[in-house]
C-alpha cells in the first residue's frame, strides 16, 4: 500500500483529526439525496471560505486560478474583478507522511510535503510558484497605473506592450489548417501523482511541433488520442477545469482529414470527444454539431442521429454557411438508413437552392434505390436526372460509382448500359435485348471494362460482367480470365482463393473438352458437335467456354506450390498432361521444387531428366535454382559428412547441364540469383575447386564477376547482409576486414605495375574482383600458400568433369559463342554489362 499523505492545521479552538480518519468517515457516510440539498447563499460560502482550512494543495489551485483569471483579464483587457476579500491570514501547518500502517513522520516544511505528494521536485514547484506570483503581481500593477491615469497611465500601456511582446514571443501559440489562433493551451486544476495523464496531455498541447504550419502530422494526431484518451477519467471528474479553446484545440486535430494524412478512427474520436464537450456542458459550434451528428450515425446511433438532424432544421438548416452541410448530411444518412422518401426530399431541397449544390449527392439515393428489387428503374431515373444535371462534368468516376451501384445487386444489364454511356457519347440503348450491338457485343469492349473492375478491386463484379455477357454470346479471352484468376490469387483471402481455383479449372475442363472433341472430329470422317448429357448444367447455369492456357495452369502452380498443396499440383501437371499445351519450364519448376519438399530431391532430379533431355523442354535459369537447392547442404541445418560430399558431384553436374543446355537470362533478378545460388552452394559442399571453376566460366559466358557484397557474405559464409544477429554481424565485420585488405593487395599489386588505381576501367575492376574471388577460395581451402602448378592441376580435372575445360583453360572462342548465355531483353543485357 502506498504511502499516505495529509496535513494537519493547528488553530486554537480545532484539535488533531488525521485526514485518513476523516477520509475512512467520509467513505462510511452515505450521500445525501440530490433533491435534499439547498444551494448555499453566497455570504454563507463566503463564510465557510474563511473557515475552511486551507492545505497547500488548494493553495496551489487558488493560485493557479488566479493565474489564470488574470492572464485572461490581460487578454481580453478586463477590468479586475472587485472582492470583498482581503489576503488570507498565513495559517501554521504541520505536515505529515504515513510511512507504514499507523506510523506517521512529521515532515519539515511546505516543500518537502510537496515532493512526497506530487512527485514534483521542491526547488521547481517553488520557482513555478514565485514566477506566478510575480506575472500576476505585474498584472495587478499595470491595473493599479492604469487607474492612476496621466503619465502613469501612458507608462502603464508601454509597459503592457512589452509584457504581451513577451508572452508572445514565448508563447506564439498554434494555427489550425483554417487560420483559428490558439494561444497558450493547458488544463489547470489537476496535479500530483495520479494526475500524470492530464499532465501527459498538458505536455503534448505545449508541444511546439504540434500542428506546425498550420497542418496536424500523423503522430499528432495518433498522440492528442493518446494522451486525452488517458486522461478522459481524471477530467470527468472536473470537466468545467478545461477552457474552451483547449475543446476546440482536440476537435481540431482528431477532426482533421486532409491529403496525405491519413484519420482512420476519425469518426469514433470525434464521438467520444463530443459526448465528453456535452458532459462538460460545452456548446457545440453549429460545423461541430454536423460532424457530431454523422458521428453519431456512423457509431451505430442511427435513428438518434436521423432525429438530432431533423431537430436542427430551424437553427443548423437555416443558416447559408451550414445549409449545403447539412441537406448534404441529411441525404447520405437517410440513403444509407433506407429512408429513400426523405433522402429525395432533402436532395430536392438542396438542388432548388442557391447553394451552389453538387447533383453527385444523387449517387447515395441511387445506391438505396438500387438495393431494392423493386426500385430499380426508380435507381435508374435518379442517375439519369444526376447525368443531365452534370453534363459535360460528369467524370469517369461518376460512372464508377453508378455502376458500382448496380453490379453489386446484380443488375447486371443496368451497369452495363451505365458503362456504354461512359465509353460512348452518342444514345444506345441496350436493355433488354438479346443480342448486343457489335461495337458493345464483342470481347475487345469487354476486355476494357473488366481492366476497368479488375484495376478498381470489384472482383467480384468483374466475375458477375464475364456471366452476364457470355449468356449474350461474349466470351471472354483466356488472357482477360487468367487476369481475374490472378488478381483473385494475390488478394491471399481464403473465399477469392477458391474463387480463382473453381475458375480455373473451369477454365481447364473447357480446354479439356476441346481437347476431347477434337481427338473424336480427327477419328470421323463428318462433323460433330457436343450435345448436353443428363445430369448437365442447364443452358440458365454458367458453363465457362473459355479454355485455359499455359498461363491459367502456371498461375495455378505457382499457388499450389506456394501453399504446400503437393497432391493438387500432381493433378494439375496430369490435367496439363492431357491438354496438350506442351510443357513449359515454368511449370517443370514448380514440380521439382515440390517433388523436393514430397517426394524427395531424387524423385525431383528424375523429372527433371525427363522433362529435359527424354521430352526436350527447354529450361531456363529458375529450373537450375530448383535443381540447386535440392541439394542437401541447402535443404538440412545439420550437415552429413557423405550427403555433402555426393552433393559436391551432383552440383557439378548440374552446372555441366547449365553451361550445356540452351537456354538464356530473361531478368536482371536470374543474372543476379543464380550465380550466388551456384556458388554457395559450392562453398557450402566445400567444393573449392569448383568455385573457382565455376567463376571463371560464369565471367566467360555471363560476363560475370562477383561483386564486393558476395565477396563478403561468401567469406563471412552467411547468404544475406540482412541477419541482424551477433555471431553473424561479428562474422560480416571479420570478412569485411578480409575483403578490404586482399583488395588493397591487389590494388597495390595493380600500381606497382605502372597502373593508376584511381583510373581503373570497368574491366580492369572486374578482373581484380576476379582474383580477390580465387585468392578468398584458396583463403577458405586452406591452400593460400599451395604452389601454384598444383592448384592448376586440380582446377583442371574439375574443369574436365563438369565439362568447361574448353572454355577455361584452353578458351576456344567458337565454343564460347556457341554457350554464351545472351540475355534475350537487349536493354537489360546493356545494363548489366
Amino acid at each position: 500500500m502506498p504511502p499516505r499523505t495529509f496535513a494537519l492545521e493547528l488553530s486554537r479552538t480545532s484539535s488533531y483529526v488525521c485526514q485518513s480518519c476523516i477520509a475512512s468517515i467520509g467513505r462510511a457516510r452515505s450521500n445525501p439525496q440530490p433533491w435534499l440539498t439547498r444551494n448555499a447563499s453566497s455570504a454563507a460560502r463566503a463564510a465557510r471560505r474563511q473557515r475552511a482550512p486551507t492545505t497547500t494543495k488548494q493553495l496551489e489551485e487558488e493560485q493557479a486560478q488566479r493565474f489564470q483569471e488574470a492572464l485572461l483579464r490581460e487578454a481580453q483587457k478586463e477590468e479586475p474583478a472587485d472582492t470583498d476579500q482581503g489576503p488570507a491570514e498565513p495559517l501554521a501547518v504541520n505536515y505529515f507522511n504515513e510511512e507504514t500502517e499507523g506510523q506517521y513522520r512529521q515532515l519539515r516544511d511546505g516543500a518537502e510535503f510537496g515532493a512526497v505528494s506530487g512527485g514534483i521536485d521542491s526547488e521547481i514547484s517553488e520557482a513555478i510558484n514565485d514566477l506566478e506570483q510575480k506575472m500576476v503581481q505585474t498584472i495587478q500593477m499595470l491595473d493599479s497605473l492604469e487607474k492612476v491615469g496621466g503619465s502613469e497611465q501612458d507608462k502603464a500601456e508601454e509597459l503592457r506592450k512589452q509584457f504581451k511582446k513577451i508572452l508572445r514571443e514565448k508563447y506564439k501559440g498554434k494555427t489550425g489548417p483554417e487560420g483559428e489562433s490558439y494561444g497558450v493551451l493547458r488544463i489547470p486544476g489537476f496535479s500530483g501523482v495520479r494526475q500524470r495523464a492530464v499532465a501527459n496531455l498538458n505536455s503534448f498541447l505545449a508541444r511546439d511541433s504540434v500542428v506546425k504550419g498550420g497542418v496536424p502530422k500523423p503522430k499528432d494526431l495518433f498522440d492528442c488520442w493518446k494522451y486525452y484518451s488517458a486522461a478522459r477519467s481524471s477530467l470527468a471528474t472536473q470537466w468545467s477545469n478545461v477552457p474552451r479553446e483547449v475543446w476546440d484545440f482536440l476537435w481540431m486535430v482528431l477532426s482533421h482529414q486532409g491529403e496525405g494524412v491519413e484519420n482512420p478512427n476519425r469518426m469514433h474520436h470525434i464521438y467520444v470527444l463530443a459526448k465528453d464537450m456535452q458532459a462538460a456542458g460545452v456548446v457545440l459550434r453549429d460545423s461541430q454539431q454536423l460532424l457530431a451528428i454523422e458521428a453519431m450515425f456512423l457509431e451505430g446511433w442511427q435513428e438518434e442521429a436521423i432525429e438530432a438532424w431533423k431537430k436542427a432544421v430551424v437553427t443548423i438548416g437555416s443558416k447559408p454557411e451550414t445549409f449545403k452541410g447539412y441537406y448534404e448530411l441529411g441525404v447520405r444518412m437517410c440513403s444509407l438508413h433506407g429512408d429513400t422518401d426523405r433522402a429525395m426530399r432533402a436532395a430536392d431541397t438542396l438542388l432548388k437552392s442557391s447553394e451552389s449544390p453538387n447533383p453527385r449527392i444523387m449517387i447515395p439515393i441511387v445506391r438505396a434505390l438500387a438495393a431494392r428489387e423493386e426500385n430499380v428503374e426508380e435507381a435508374w431515373e435518379v442517375y439519369r436526372d444526376m447525368r443531365a444535371l452534370l453534363g459535360d462534368t460528369m467524370q469517369i468516376e461518376d460512372y464508377d460509382e453508378v455502376i458500382a451501384c448496380f453490379l453489386a445487386v446484380n443488375h447486371i444489364e443496368h451497369a452495363l448500359q451505365a458503362f456504354v454511356d461512359m465509353m460512348f457519347s452518342g444514345p444506345m440503348d441496350i436493355r433488354g435485348k438479346t443480342r448486343l450491338p457489335t461495337i458493345v457485343g464483342n470481347h475487345f469492349f469487354l476486355g476494357k471494362w473488366l481492366k476497368r473492375l479488375i484495376g478498381a478491386g470489384d472482383l467480384d463484379g468483374a466475375y458477375k460482367v464475364v456471366t452476364f455477357l457470355q449468356k449474350k454470346g461474349v466470351a471472354a479471352s483466356p488472357i482477360q480470365l487468367n487476369g481475374l484468376v490472378g488478381a483473385w490469387l494475390r488478394t491471399e483471402t481464403a473465399d477469392n482463393i477458391e474463387k480463382a481455383d473453381q475458375l480455373a479449372w473451369a477454365m481447364i475442363k473447357a480446354r479439356l473438352d476441346f481437347v476431347d472433341l477434337r481427338r473424336r472430329a480427327a477419328a470421323m470422317d463428318r462433323p460433330i458437335r457436343l450435345v448436353p448429357r443428363d445430369g448437365e448444367p442447364t443452358p440458365d447455369d454458367y458453363v465457362c467456354t473459355t479454355r485455359a492456357t499455359v498461363e491459367t495452369f502456371s498461375l495455378l502452380a505457382e499457388n499450389y506450390s506456394a501453399r504446400g498443396l503437393h497432391d493438387e499440383l500432381e493433378e494439375l501437371w496430369t490435367a496439363f498432361e492431357l491438354a496438350e499445351l506442351g510443357p513449359n519450364s515454368f511449370m517443370i519448376n514448380q514440380i521439382i521444387k515440390s517433388y523436393t519438399e514430397s517426394k524427395g530431391p531424387q524423385e525431383a532430379i528424375d523429372f527433371y531428366e525427363q522433362m529435359t533431355k527424354k521430352r526436350h523442354v527447354r529450361p531456363d535459369a529458375h529450373t537450375f535454382i530448383a535443381l540447386y537447392n535440392t541439394l542437401s547442404v541447402n535443404r538440412v541445418v545439420r550437415r552429413d559428412s557423405k550427403l555433402t560430399a555426393d552433393d559436391a558431384v551432383i552440383g557439378r553436374q548440374f552446372f555441366q547441364d547449365l553451361v550445356k543446355m540452351d537456354w538464356k537470362f530473361d531478368s536482371v533478378d536470374e543474372y543476379t540469383y543464380l550465380p550466388r545460388t551456384v556458388l554457395f552452394s559450392m562453398l557450402k559442399a566445400k567444393d573449392h575447386a569448383g568455385m573457382i571453376v565455376a567463376a571463371r566460366t560464369m565471367k566467360e559466358l555471363f560476363s560475370y564477376s562477383p561483386p564486393e557484397q558476395l565477396l563478403i557474405e561468401l567469406a563471412a559464409g552467411t547468404a544475406t547482409l540482412r541477419v541482424q544477429s551477433k555471431r553473424n554481424m561479428d562474422r560480416i565485420m571479420e570478412a569485411s576486414r578480409l575483403i578490404e585488405s586482399l583488395i588493397r593487395k591487389h590494388t597495390q599489386v595493380f600500381a606497382d605495375l605502372g597502373g593508376d588505381p584511381a583510373k581503373m576501367t570497368t574491366q580492369e575492376k572486374d578482373n581484380q574482383l576476379c582474383a580477390v574471388f580465387e585468392e578468398l577460395v584458396l583463403v577458405k581451402a586452406h591452400a593460400q600458400n599451395a604452389e601454384r602448378s598444383a592448384v592448376n592441376n586440380i582446377l583442371a580435372q574439375a574443369a574436365e568433369e563438369m565439362g568447361v575445360f574448353d572454355i577455361v583453360f584452353t578458351r576456344d572462342p567458337a565454343v564460347i559463342r556457341r554457350y554464351r548465355k545472351v540475355m534475350k531483353n537487349k536493354d537489360v543485357e546493356d545494363d548489366v554489362d
